[in-house]
């Protein structure tokens, strides 16, 4: 075999090898919201009150063979929650509650993701309410069926611990209160 063959099956190989140890590139997904929700279900008086969040957007990184470059940024605007009953609706965007006039945005965002099972997964990273951030774990399960991924999230969450719902007490309207992400993306 000649000098110049050897030098080129060397680099040939050395670049397949270059190429299969480069890292995987997190993948980007655009969030469907016509097939997505953000809902929540607190109890009032002992009986369920649910509701949804009509304005809220994602920016998701994610691919679970790249979970250190993954990444998630999510902004609800409380204002948008609708519960079909008009006092609560008017109530929820006042001082007490999610104080929408100097708080319009509740944020989330991710330090890491972790693989926690098959199709298991948690977001670590920063939930911001009323201005209060607190260190905060979402569990979520992930399927990804071609360019179509599904995410499904229920999480309790402390009401009080951010000062939403401070004119009612636990018994008239319990902390915690259940909020359910179902998330339709494509990449």
């Amino acid at each position: 075999m000649s000098r110049s063959s050897t030098l080129k099956r060397l680099a040939l190989t050395i670049g397949l090898v270059t190429v299969a140890a480069t890292p995987t590139a997190a993948t980007t997904w655009s969030v469907d919201q016509g097939a997505s929700s953000v809902t929540f279900v607190a109890q009032q008086n002992g009986s369920p009150l649910k509701g949804t969040f009509q304005d809220w957007s994602a920016e998701i990184t994610l691919d679970p063979n790249a979970l250190d470059e993954a990444e998630i940024n999510a902004t609800v605007r409380p204002g948008s929650a609708k519960t079909g009953k008009p006092q609560v609706d008017q109530t929820l965007p006042g001082a007490a509650w999610f104080a929408t006039s100097s708080h319009p945005e509740a944020t989330f965002t991710s330090s890491e993701i972790v693989s926690t099972g098959e199709i298991s997964y948690e977001a670590r990273g920063t939930l911001t309410i009323k201005g209060k951030s607190e260190p905060f774990v979402l569990p979520f399960t992930l399927t990804v069926d071609g360019d179509t991924a599904r995410a499904k999230a229920s999480v309790s969450l402390a009401r009080l611990i951010f000062g939403v719902g401070t004119d009612v007490s636990p018994p008239t309207v319990a902390d915690p209160v259940t909020v359910d992400l179902e998330i339709t993306a494509t990449r």
